[in-house]
């Protein structure tokens, strides 16, 4: 009988890749793994002391909450995804209304979908140039929460997939002037903790709760996180009974040793950025001043609210030359062996870690210049040309289109219906239409483009249908 999952991963393995991808630690290892199997003990364990396994893990948070600055921190088996459930479920019940970044992970939607909870999501300022949500608004976020003061939370996200930092300070600011407690995904930026270049931790600026993913940046294995609690709103306990509603008994104490390697070599070795840095900027540099495509920084901001980015997350644009980016990921891969983290539109997506090398960082700056080489310029749409997305609003809460009966229509004539499942990015996660949703002209052109440009879309079935309510859409208007 042959192993279909490890035949398969070792035929991806096989050639040798630099890889710009999630997980963070890139297929190298730097992790005592070798005993993995003699480390995976059930949580009730008992050692010859009288403590158990749960005993270890508890004090082990209590160190790794003193790396973050938390009151008190939790290793999540099930990846950051457990972290929002649990984040949300421990401040807000069944009809509670909280307010929503639209550039969140399908997990906050899928929470919402399964707490029967009323959102009332923000517009974020929009980057017409790289055709990207920017940052928030804080006018914006001062004028939601007045007119939603009944909400009993806020959630953003905080680096988002395309680096982009949030002002955090003074969402914690605002949400607690209206006595609403501020989550922050920060999935995306649990390596902020351990070089000072990089933005401050959304904890040192008044998070209440904070969730971790220990595999996108860090080098932890997939699925695994972090939460953290630093707020007087907010119950330790509770959340901690969410996270065992949510997480269940099955957790293994050999993952949770391999999160805790990676978080600890991060914080012996996090000077190594300082590198990192240096060839990241020498790259820009070198890439703005001698090629056509354009290397995503602040200095792009454009009126779109982004005064501080994750610059490790690196996104070429690709609009104003002849190769797209789907054709330059390919040839990436193909004759340089280097994989892109994702395409999106005329964006190529790469992910830095610890675990990349100056040296790798180099191969990838000169690659691209030579594929830069191959291209002449082209004449793109104007910026002016381009508009920014309305503001994401269901005509039927979540959870009750949810739980309707559906029906599947080809997505391209799918416009005016009310959709019933998540549609979303991959690998970002990000929403483009939610349940409850009416389905607009403009998100089947998000679709055709995104397929188009080779990136991929999680929610339309084989035949390229999408799932809408059954009924017509009068009955619920």
């Amino acid at each position: 009988m042959k192993s279909p999952i490890y035949n398969r991963l070792m035929k991806y393995n096989s050639r040798r890749k630099i890889k710009f991808t999630a997980p963070g630690h890139k297929s190298k290892v730097r992790m005592r793994t070798e005993s993995l199997c003699r480390l995976d003990l059930p949580y009730y364990q008992y050692f010859e002391n009288g403590e158990s396994t749960t005993t270890a893990i508890r004090a082990g948070e209590e160190q790794i909450a003193g790396i973050f600055g938390a009151e008190r921190s939790f290793y999540l088996n099930n990846g950051a995804g457990l972290g929002i459930y649990a984040a949300i479920a421990s401040v807000c019940k069944a009809g509670d209304k909280i307010i929503v970044d639209p550039e969140c992970d399908r997990a906050v939607i899928n929470a919402l979908t399964l707490l029967a909870l009323i959102p009332v999501f923000i517009k974020r300022s929009y980057n017409l140039k790289y055709d990207i949500n920017g940052g928030i608004n804080t006018e914006e976020l001062e004028y939601l929460s007045e007119q939603h003061h009944d909400a009993k939370a806020m959630i953003i996200t905080s680096p988002t997939y395309f680096g982009v930092c949030a002002n955090i300070a003074k969402a914690a600011e605002i949400a607690h002037e209206n006595n609403m407690v501020l989550i922050v995904d920060e999935s995306l930026g649990a390596h902020f903790n351990f070089y000072d270049s990089f933005p401050e931790p959304a904890l040192l600026h008044g998070a209440d709760i904070v969730v971790h993913s220990c595999s996108e940046t860090l080098g932890g294995f997939c699925g695994s996180g972090l939460l953290h609690i630093n707020s007087k709103l907010v119950s330790p306990e509770s959340v901690e009974e969410q996270l065992q509603m949510y997480q269940g008994s099955g957790g293994s104490s050999a993952f949770v040793c391999a999160t805790e390697n990676a978080i600890y070599y991060a914080f012996e070795n996090g000077k190594k950025y300082q590198h990192l840095f240096r060839e990241i900027e020498r790259g820009k540099q070198l890439m703005n001043r001698n090629t056509d495509i354009l290397w995503f920084d602040v200095e792009y901001n454009n009126g779109s609210n982004i005064d501080e980015t994750d610059i490790t997350k690196i996104v070429l644009n690709f609009s104003k030359v002849d190769i797209s980016a789907d054709d330059a990921a390919k040839i990436l891969l193909r004759r340089y062996a280097i994989e892109a983290d994702a395409v999106d539109g005329d964006n190529l997506v790469f992910s830095v870690s610890l675990y990349n090398t100056p040296t790798e960082m180099r191969r990838l700056v000169n690659s691209c210049m030579s594929i830069a080489k191959l291209a002449s310029t082209k004449i793109s749409i104007e910026d002016d040309e381009k508009t920014a997305p309305s503001r994401k609003r269901v005509q039927v809460m979540p959870f009750k289109a949810f739980n309707c009966d559906g029906e599947k229509v080809d997505f391209e004539t799918a416009a005016g219906r009310l959709c019933r499942k998540i549609i979303y990015k991959i690998p970002q996660g990000t929403p483009i239409i939610i349940p409850g949703e009416k389905i607009t002209q403009r998100h089947i052109d998000t679709i055709a483009s995104i397929l188009s440009h080779g990136g991929k879309v999680e929610g339309i079935d084989g035949q390229n249908r999408i799932e809408v309510l059954e009924l017509g859409d009068s009955f619920y208007v």
